[in-house]
């Protein structure tokens, strides 16, 4: 049996039918994607932590397996914690740190019946829209080896964009999913905030969910995952929703506002605007209501204040991640960037913090009150291809290189982080030089299925799947 030409072609789902149908073991599919794994990831770094003979003990007694999503392979982003196996969030701080405990997205995919494989790369605490850690190497984008896989899910975008997996964890606190998918020609889903678990730090910004190759995979994922965890102060989103159910409807002729350069305040590449030309193209022959329309915020402003919580936050989680690790944070174990990250933090006071909060909250308020006549704001991902790995090692001032990362390179994804609509980028667009370029959706809180059935017509209209056959490992 050629495992490799029954799968051609099949997402996630597609492979759980065949596993379902007895056409193929949960074994036998656990040991194609190991092999898969050892033959690329040596190019693409993708993988940073296996876990082979526990997914191979698992797999074995797969037909004992419960779950919407049992058999099938899985991999987790090296931000969360995995118990008994290392946790080391891309930084030198976490070397030989083993997690005690399984977290709560961790727990749900076992529930789910999925079978872990290991564990992506990921930059230092998730940091930067690249992953190129010094600490463990950068991941490569399986479209150009000289290319950043994005970030900071880097890791789980090349692996599944390169085969090595069917689909994977990933986080987003800026942009994170979004930017790898956009970069490895990925469909990636940030969720609306509420919508799952908030995790160890309950922060406002991010989200987890993942990085696939179909939209029917995120909202099946998404289906397993949501809900809030217990002792969560936060409210939830309703629970009682099937987004994979959703997904198969047809949506409502929607109201779609295009944004490609916030108002001329920002700058973005020729490809960039080809791809939103193409996908306004695309709407309007789904019979989509489209206009050029942008939400009315200061951008710059918005860009400072957002550094400044980004900042704030991630003092405390290096800090966190210290104690946990039982180590000290400095200069030696830490990314000249991280180590200013965790420097300005400690010394951003109490006021600065609640003005960046505020301003950014007017915006929020300013940004959903736009949704009131828009279901959908559509933006580029990135302000350009995706960067060259390496290309931010030099950063050493958290808010300096930061903020001219926001401006020139990342401009559109964080919006929806601070005011909690879910997001998605899409691939529909690829340059001239076979480089996939996303574009990005928004839409109201709370509405990832509208998300979902739109994305579903454009997948319908304009697929994407047979495009991972272009990729070419085999003969580097």
């Amino acid at each position: 049996m050629n495992i490799e030409n029954l799968i051609k072609y099949q997402d996630a789902l597609g492979q759980k039918s065949l596993v379902d149908q007895g056409h193929i073991s949960s074994l036998a599919l656990t040991d194609y994607y190991i092999q898969k794994i050892k033959q690329y990831n040596p190019m693409l770094n993708a993988v940073v932590h296996t876990m082979f003979d526990e997914a191979i003990a698992t797999a074995e007694n797969g037909d004992q397996l419960t779950g919407a999503l049992s058999g099938l392979p899985f991999l987790i982003k090296d931000l969360n914690q995995v118990k008994g196996h290392p946790a080391s969030s891309g930084s030198k701080l976490m070397e030989g740190y083993i997690a005690k405990e399984d977290d709560i997205y961790v727990e749900r995919y076992k529930n789910a019946g999925l079978v872990l494989l290991g564990k992506t790369n990921t930059p230092e605490f998730g940091f930067l829209p690249t992953t190129d850690p010094q600490y463990l190497g950068p991941a490569r984008n399986p479209w150009n080896l000289s290319l950043s896989a994005g970030g900071s899910s880097g890791g789980a975008a090349a692996a599944v964009a390169s085969g090595m997996i069917p689909f994977a964890h990933g986080s987003d606190g800026g942009g994170s999913i979004r930017i790898p998918a956009s970069c490895c020609g990925l469909f990636g889903l940030k969720p609306s905030r509420g919508r799952g678990p908030y995790g160890i730090y309950m922060n406002d910004f991010a989200v987890s969910h993942a990085l696939t190759r179909s939209v029917r995979d995120s909202a099946a994922l998404l289906d397993v995952v949501k809900g809030k965890g217990a002792y969560e102060g936060y409210p939830s989103l309703n629970e009682d929703i099937s987004f994979l159910n959703e997904m198969y409807k047809k949506p409502r002729t929607l109201k779609v506002a295009i944004a490609p350069d916030w108002n001329q305040q920002v700058s973005i590449s020729e490809e960039n605007r080809a791809a939103i030309e193409t996908t306004v193209t695309l709407l309007e022959e789904l019979g989509h209501d489209v206009s050029y329309e942008v939400p009315t915020f200061d951008f710059i402003q918005f860009a400072r204040d957002f550094i400044t919580i980004w900042i704030a936050s991630g003092s405390v989680i290096i800090k966190h991640m210290g104690l946990l690790a039982g180590t000290i944070p400095g200069e030696d174990n830490l990314e000249a960037v991280s180590y200013d990250v965790f420097r300005n933090g400690n010394s951003i006071t109490a006021l600065e913090y609640e003005e960046a909060r505020v301003r950014l909250q007017m915006t929020s308020k300013k940004a959903l009150a736009f949704h009131d006549t828009y279901d959908i704001l559509v933006t580029p991902v990135l302000n350009g291809l995706p960067a060259e790995v390496g290309a931010f090692d030099h950063q050493k001032n958290a808010i300096e290189d930061m903020f001219d990362t926001m401006v020139n390179y990342v401009s559109f994804t964080q919006l929806a982080n601070v005011t909690g609509q879910p997001s998605m980028s899409v691939p529909l667009y690829w340059s001239e030089t076979n480089i996939p370029i996303g574009v990005q959706f928004s839409g109201r809180v709370g509405e990832e299925e509208t998300l979902f059935q739109l994305a579903a017509q454009l997948e319908g209209k304009k697929p994407w799947i047979h495009r991972y056959e272009e990729i070419d490992l085999k003969n580097i």
